[in-house]
């Protein structure tokens, strides 16, 4: 059985977005698999390394005098453009230098979004690169749609890379002017810092959490900065998946699904914006469609087993080709 491992950069991986959905997700559903021997964790004896994000200088080490072995980068997030420094229990990584430094070993590159596929491929075209899908995050599948009356919204993730920067006006508008409870799902002391009038409306971080107070919500809220174009819907998708209709703002990949709905009305610009989905979405029937025309995309595009084929095609075509890689 031809081997794989998946190595990501962060630790433990349930606890970050890009390591479940890149990679532990990834490896469970080839759980049991007859033809691959799929696993977490970078393995020297592995034929195929999956390196998600960014990689760790030992494992960089490894990789780099494993010239044998078949390297796929997945390229998550657009750090061949950044100066973003990270602490990792190595120590200092300087993002632009070690992904551009994959990039070089890597014998293929895969990316979560289309557009940022079309960027790595311009930028780095002696390198073939392909789009594969991401999974659902937090296991959700499609559900009905959260009832009105709660006045719970809710955001969720990391409070950095304009996140919460870009989603604050659309939130604020909601809690003064149409009486919604915020509930900011986040790490506490980092909200705490950066943005303390907020610091109330906080609930800590956790994959149970998440769940929690989306069953609980009647409105979600996502929103990317500009400078963020490439980003994965990952979010959205999974507030949507479970059933809260959720207002989005400045993501080219959730406007894209908007678009393939038929819903571009939905995508929020200002606060004239903000009036008309609220009510819009107050409506019992309105609001059911809403959600059930985005499930429907968003699991013919994201379901497991889509994913699952996503990937299996990768590896039988780098495997079978494997004198060109």
């Amino acid at each position: 059985m031809p081997k794989v491992c998946f190595a990501p950069i962060w630790y433990p991986v349930e606890h970050y977005a890009t390591s479940r959905l890149r990679a532990k997700y990834v490896v469970d559903l080839f759980a049991c698999d007859r033809v691959w021997d799929v696993d977490i964790n970078y393995n020297s004896d592995a034929d195929i390394a999956v390196v998600v994000q960014l990689c760790s200088d030992r494992n960089f080490e490894l990789i780099s005098a494993n010239r044998s072995q078949i390297v796929v980068y997945d390229i998550c997030d657009r750090f061949f453009a950044t100066d973003n420094v990270f602490k990792t229990d190595e120590g200092v990584l300087h993002a632009r230098s070690r992904c551009r430094e994959m990039i070089r070993r890597a014998d293929v590159l895969i990316t979560p979004t289309r557009r940022l596929q079309e960027e790595v491929a311009r930028l780095f075209p002696d390198t073939p690169c392909f789009y594969v899908p991401e999974l659902v995050d937090y296991g959700a599948s499609p559900r009905a749609a959260t009832e009105v009356g709660s006045k719970r919204l809710v955001w969720f993730g990391h409070t950095t890379r304009g996140n919460f920067d870009t989603a604050r006006w659309i939130i604020d508008a909601l809690r003064s002017s149409h009486g919604y409870s915020p509930v900011l799902v986040t790490t506490p002391g980092t909200m705490m810092r950066r943005y303390p009038a907020y610091r109330d409306y906080c609930v800590p971080w956790s994959v149970e959490a998440v769940g929690r107070e989306l069953a609980a919500a009647e409105l979600c809220v996502v929103a990317h900065a500009a400078n963020e174009p490439a980003k994965s819907a990952n979010r959205f998708i999974t507030a949507t998946m479970h059933g809260v209709p959720t207002l989005v703002s400045g993501s080219p990949s959730c406007l894209e699904l908007l678009d393939a709905t038929g819903h571009r009305d939905f995508a929020v610009e200002s606060a004239s914006d903000i009036d008309r989905l609220v009510e819009i979405l107050s409506n019992a029937d309105r609001r059911a469609a809403y959600v059930r025309d985005l499930q429907e995309e968003m699991w013919r595009r994201h379901a497991p087993d889509v994913v699952r084929q996503a990937y299996l095609e990768l590896f039988e075509k780098i495997w079978t080709d494997s004198s060109n890689y």
